[in-house]
């Protein structure tokens, strides 16, 4: 599905008088950009996709079984960057995933199939468990960071209403959005998601995940996007049908260093 294939769905199913312009829409678009990593092929120094964990801690597994690593983010390479300040400044994060279920993060039986581990301080490469099956391990791809902006892909978060553009302020929108997409593979870390799907995954964080440890009055505005991982050829990474996987994480506790209580959704063609 395209940049705002969805939404524009919707408008093409049910046009209303057109009261909205392409540019109305794009400047509200770019005025609540936040800022965001994109992660590409390169020399990421101790962050990449697949490989081997820099790792202490035990190696995490789902109802018995090994989960896949899928990244390793150096903390401090991250902040240099110009990462998010929410993230500590120091460590690695590593992002672990169950091929075999592959949950999608709709039901709350599905904590532990995907699972973000902290180190806080440098530790040896942990070699995989010897019941990791071969596909299941992905070929190391080291990672570079490069500062950009990310805006919001559903204009129902500001309000917006694609029903009420004219068809041809609605096709000049399309194209612009689609000139300013960002290049395929989308890893990503902080800003607003490039949804395969939906773009209001911060509620479904809300309302799925376990709720043990949530602060009182916590709601689906404290969750941040901490990883996207595109489907990635050159990584050997297929999400179900050319799709993504998103790690969430409330702002709270990546703040305390806690990501005990991230949340995983895939999204799929």
């Amino acid at each position: 599905m395209s940049l705002f294939g969805w939404l524009f769905g919707k408008r093409r199913a049910a046009p209303r008088v057109a009261s909205l312009s392409a540019t109305e829409v794009l400047t509200k678009l770019k005025g609540a950009a936040l800022p965001c990593l994109r992660l590409r092929a390169g020399d990421g120094g101790r962050s990449w996709l697949g490989g081997r964990p820099q790792m202490a801690s035990p190696w995490p597994r789902f109802q018995g079984r090994p989960l896949s690593l899928v990244a390793q983010i150096d903390l401090a390479q991250a902040r240099a960057a110009g990462g998010p300040n929410w993230l500590p400044s120091e460590g690695q994060l590593l992002f672990f995933y169950d091929l075999e279920t592959g949950g999608w993060g709709m039901e709350a039986e599905e904590a532990g199939s995907s699972v973000v581990i902290y180190e806080p301080r440098r530790a040896e490469v942990a070699p995989p468990p010897d019941d990791l099956p071969e596909d299941a391990r992905f070929d190391q791809r080291p990672l570079r960071f490069d500062l950009d902006v990310s805006m919001p892909d559903d204009p129902e978060r500001l309000g917006l209403n694609l029903k009420d553009m004219s068809s041809t302020e609605f096709r000049r929108l399309e194209a612009e959005l689609e000139a300013m997409a960002p290049a395929s593979p989308a890893h990503q870390i902080g800003g607003y998601p490039t949804p395969v799907q939906w773009d209001d995954m911060e509620r479904t964080c809300e309302r799925v995940a376990p709720r043990e440890g949530r602060r009182p009055g916590a709601g689906a505005d404290e969750w941040r996007l901490l990883l996207q991982v595109d489907s990635d050829d050159d990584a050997g990474m297929m999400w179900c049908d050319v799709g993504q996987l998103y790690f969430w994480v409330r702002e709270v506790d990546a703040r305390a260093g806690d990501f005990s209580r991230t949340w995983t959704i895939l999204q799929s063609h």
